[in-house]
């Protein structure tokens, strides 16, 4: 039995997916919050080793600790998140999402719990709240201290213009409050992942707020369901190199474009009535990418994708490869 709640209490949700190696110092981590009163809900997405019985016998073990589905229809992550939302409690104040090969650092939820309590004080409405992670390998040896420099990640400002082209709120970082919960509702098929689809409604109808230290160690293990990739910082005279390279990765850009469209597409239909008009026509434009010939195509990426935040080279990869 679920121990009863705070105002105190948070709630932690974690999609499953053979993940036998790494679950067991995910859960160590999370005892060993400096913040003790949380509840953590599990989902095993139809796993085939034994991650499933290790979810049992913790929650055997510790009533903070409730597996919800064991063995279930293999969802994905983004959609094992958005069914385990839609099941915590409708009285949870603030809700965490948790990668099962991660570390939470001890003072992980005490750190975004303070953020977000600090961001309500300021104001009314639905709040994200997320943190920079420490990029470990699979020994939990670090590779970089801060994930925002290694994958050039520019956390602010976090505008829905921005956000639609690039997530800057990694999963296993962020805290949502129940306004955004309710807001966010229920999670499309189009979200490309939860944390992107969270972190653009909390754009648009509240504030994302980024705590400029880290939380998490972020492991690296060769079958993350995202994973780090390091930016490249190339110099001039690597420009033939670089351009090569963007070229040769033409079909993996122009399928993001897709997908990010997709996305893009699925925000408008929902949100349409309540958007601004200039959100409404920035998003149509986007929406559109894939359906452009070359010259339009391009004209538009140069208008709706480039970044100053970005960077001379990656700005011209994108357009050698769009």
């Amino acid at each position: 039995m679920i121990p009863p709640r705070t105002a105190d209490t948070v709630d932690i949700i974690a999609t499953l997916f053979d993940g036998a190696a790494y679950l067991g110092a995910l859960l160590a981590s999370l005892n060993a919050q400096t913040h003790t009163d949380w509840r953590l809900w599990l989902r095993d997405d139809g796993s085939t080793d034994a991650t499933a019985e290790l979810a049992r016998q913790a929650a055997a073990r510790d009533r903070r600790i409730e597996l919800l589905d064991a063995g279930g229809v293999r969802l994905g992550a983004a959609a094992g998140f958005g069914w385990l939302l839609e099941r915590v409690p409708a009285s949870a104040r603030y809700v965490m999402c948790a990668d099962q090969d991660d570390v939470w650092l001890p003072h992980k939820i005490a750190r975004t719990l303070a953020a977000m309590r600090g961001a309500e004080a300021a104001g009314e409405g639905p709040v994200l709240v997320h943190t920079d992670l420490v990029v470990v390998d699979e020994h939990l040896d670090v590779i970089d201290p801060s994930f925002w420099h290694y994958a050039g990640v520019v956390p602010e400002p976090a505008t829905l213009r921005r956000l639609i082209v690039q997530n800057v709120a990694t999963g296993a970082t962020v805290m949502l409050n129940r306004a955004l919960r309710e807001r966010i509702g229920r999670l499309p098929a189009e979200a490309i992942f939860q944390d992107w689809w969270f972190a653009c409604v909390a754009a648009v109808f509240g504030r994302v707020v980024a705590v400029r230290e880290p939380t998490v160690l972020y492991r690296q293990h060769g079958a993350n369901a995202v994973g780090a990739r390091a930016v490249v910082r190339p110099r001039w005279r690597e420009l033939p190199r670089v351009a090569r390279d963007a070229v040769a990765g033409r079909a993996r850009l122009r399928a993001e474009i897709a997908r990010t469209a997709t996305q893009a597409a699925a925000f408008l239909s929902r949100y349409r009535d309540e958007l601004a008009e200039a959100d409404r026509r920035f998003l149509q434009a986007y929406a559109g990418l894939p359906r452009y010939g070359l010259v339009r195509r391009k004209v538009e990426i140069a208008r709706l994708w480039l970044r100053r935040d970005r960077g001379l080279w990656r700005n011209l990869g994108v357009l050698l490869r769009a």
